[in-house]
């Protein structure tokens, strides 16, 4: 056989096998990169969540909570790890400071103590007020306040030093939303009831402008659409507004007639 062909075919053969090695060589290091870059799996633990919807005020049992696996690095706060540490003994209940839904955790923050009640100031966020305001079946919406609107309050009075025929009305809160009607906090209710006072969650500055307007004037509360939670700004109504009136000038003088008889000037008013 020829030399020359015998060291060419193994010159071929030496460089397959280095090309082999080289290509194998760059898919480890580019394998060994992605491994690195690719994300660690998360770590899941097991929390406690609402077996079904829950209501304010609801004793919470067994029968209400079940457990779902959760992602530790998005764990809340307050959540607990297991049906025994909610439920305790069994002797005395937590009961549900917040209306839950079906899947959601179940929180320290949203539940009462072992043998503890749910009442409204339990429900009411840091540094809000609860105040309550006199209404009837007109001023209260005709009954179709429920908790968790939001509203309006609007206050009719007599203009100072005016007399008792004269009034003006300003919005003087908005946005402001509904805790409870009559003794009713339950944010699930869903029938109209004509109520005579209705309790509004508000900031100490504002409790004091409630309590000033219900000693000079009439209270009123307009319902807001849900997703309307801008504020704008309004000004004072007054009874010409109600036909397009012009308020009266008082202060123009009457037409007069004046006539000029030599030095001696005569002023006439005009049906005076």
């Amino acid at each position: 056989m020829n030399l020359r062909a015998i060291a060419t075919f193994a010159a071929g053969l030496v460089l397959s096998a280095v090309a082999v090695v080289l290509v194998a060589r760059e898919l480890n290091q580019r394998a060994s990169q992605s491994a690195a870059a690719a994300p660690a799996p998360f770590e899941l633990k097991q929390v406690v969540v609402a077996a079904h919807d829950i209501p304010f005020g609801a004793e919470i049992t067994r029968a209400h909570l079940a457990t779902a696996p959760w992602a530790a690095p998005t764990l809340p706060e307050g959540a607990f790890a297991s049906i025994d540490e909610v439920v305790g003994s069994g002797q005395a209940h937590r009961v549900a400071l917040r209306p839950m839904i079906k899947g959601e955790p179940i929180l320290a923050a949203k539940v009462s103590g072992f043998g503890g009640k749910a009442t409204l100031s339990t429900a009411l966020p840091e540094g809000k007020r609860a105040f309550a305001v006199r209404v009837n079946d007109v001023s209260g919406v005709a009954g179709f306040l429920l908790p968790g609107d939001r509203v309006d309050v609007i206050l009719t009075r007599n203009p100072e030093g005016r007399g008792g025929e004269d009034k003006v009305s300003d919005i003087i809160l908005q946005n402001i939303v509904v805790r409870g009607i009559d003794q009713i906090t339950d944010t699930d209710r869903n029938k109209p009831q004509v109520v005579r006072t209705v309790t509004l969650e508000v900031t100490p500055e504002e409790a004091q402008k409630l309590a000033l307007a219900m000693q000079v004037g009439q209270l009123s509360l307009a319902l807001r659409n849900i997703a309307a939670v801008e504020e704008k700004r309004t000004r004072t109504m007054r009874i010409p507004d109600l036909v397009g009136e012009q308020p009266r000038n008082t202060s123009a003088r009457a037409p007069t007639v004046r006539v000029r008889r030599g030095t001696e000037l005569t002023v006439t008013p005009i049906g005076g």
